[in-house]
């Protein structure tokens, strides 16, 4: 899709994706991230120190893409009005039915989320989520819609309060972004890895 080649080619002529979010990019991938969080553990094990983590899961995160939120985020990132009326138009009059034992609803209009299965979705939803680095201090690894919040350092106690702290500024930016945390089993969960 033409579309899609143009904005991954805006977006690295002026780099604008965040350098440590791995997902849906080329040369990218879990292990790219992976790769990230083990140097930083490894290097802290060599300093003595203690790395604690929260890792973040989102709840139907495609899904809740606020496309007013959406839009005004391109027009931060510089994109021409032309193209932030293209992807207003791509956004816009989009239904959905629910089937329910072969019992189809009435179509109802989507007004949030990004296109599944689509080419462009999961670029929009990348564009979407890129500024939430800048809502904390701690290190942030991203990997689509799953962050991993985490802090190195001697002192427990310390890491503790930073990882706190910066948590609490995600959940803002959460809120404000119209996101919601996976607090289910096995979905967000804190870990600290000791040297």
């Amino acid at each position: 899709m033409k579309e899609h080649e143009q904005t991954q080619k805006y977006l690295s002529d002026h780099n604008i994706l965040y350098k440590y979010q791995s997902g849906f990019r080329t040369n990218h991938s879990t292990d790219t991230c992976l790769s990230y969080l083990n140097d930083k553990v490894l290097q802290g094990f060599d300093q003595g120190k203690i790395t604690g983590m929260i890792l973040i899961d989102l709840q139907k995160a495609f899904d809740t893409i606020n496309h007013k939120v959406l839009l005004d985020k391109l027009v931060y990132m510089g994109f021409s009005d032309d193209a932030i009326l293209w992807f207003k138009s791509y956004l816009s009059n989009r239904s959905f039915i629910v089937n329910v034992e072969n019992e189809y609803s009435d179509p109802g209009e989507l007004n949030c989320g990004v296109p599944q299965g689509s080419i462009l979705g999961p670029l929009l939803f990348l564009l979407y989520v890129n500024d939430m680095p800048q809502a904390i201090r701690c290190d942030l690894l991203l990997y689509a819609d799953d962050s991993l919040l985490f802090f190195t350092h001697k002192n427990i106690d310390f890491i503790n309060d930073q990882l706190n702290r910066d948590f609490n500024y995600l959940c803002d930016w959460y809120v404000d972004n119209k996101f919601s945390i996976h607090f289910g089993e096995e979905k967000t969960k804190c870990i600290l890895s000791l040297p």
